[in-house]
């Protein structure tokens, strides 16, 4: 047991070593490239307030504070083109907590920073088993009925390269997310919530 906390210790301080170094390399370095998509083109969304103040004890707003996730709400429709030319629409009201990263590891990934618009197409696929995509002619239709989960899982690791071009973070995501985004696609498939057809 000795031996496994040692093991955490070295891990942890190996991490955040590795991350001020990087932190220091950042002061020195200008990082001026443009974002791969505009300013206009981003999904425009709210936080969801965490719910710790109205809990009983102070041990429940304890273990929210620290195990709540930050959920966010779109505000309004949200449109981005599919490398395989299908522009898709996420609708206004859908709720969504970017990508699902553990908060120890935020300091290096944030569910908010690189993965956000992957992670929202993500959040909407798995818990619909589709997207929504807009035709030519102004036609809102369902995209990607026939997509498995494997599938939804290669549209984010896509996204991601197509967003950030950072291949580790992508690969790094998309792994966690076969290792252990079943229990999610599961427990969705369980509740089959049926996505109302958005407006225009």
């Amino acid at each position: 047991m000795v031996d496994f906390i040692y093991c955490i210790g070295w891990v942890a301080t190996v991490l955040l070593a590795g991350y001020l170094l990087l932190y220091i390399i950042k002061i020195f370095i200008h990082l001026d490239a443009l974002p791969a998509i505009s300013l206009d083109s981003m999904p425009v969304v709210k936080p969801v307030p965490i719910p710790t103040k109205n809990q009983k004890t102070k041990l429940q707003k304890i273990v929210a504070s620290i195990f709540e996730v930050r959920k966010w709400v779109l505000t309004e429709n949200w449109y981005y083109e599919l490398s395989d030319g299908s522009k898709i629409l996420i609708p206004k009201g859908f709720e969504f907590d970017g990508a699902s990263i553990p908060r120890p590891l935020w300091a290096l990934l944030s569910p908010t920073g690189l993965l956000l618009i992957p992670g929202l197409v993500h959040d909407y696929a798995y818990m619909y088993a589709q997207l929504w995509q807009v035709t030519s002619n102004k036609v809102v239709e369902p995209y990607g009925q026939d997509k498995s989960r494997k599938d939804w899982d290669k549209l984010f690791r896509s996204m991601g390269q197509e967003v950030n071009g950072f291949s580790f973070v992508n690969f790094i995501s998309w792994f966690a997310l076969w290792l252990g985004g079943w229990l999610v696609w599961r427990g969705h498939r369980k509740t089959n919530k049926t996505p109302t057809k958005p407006l225009l």
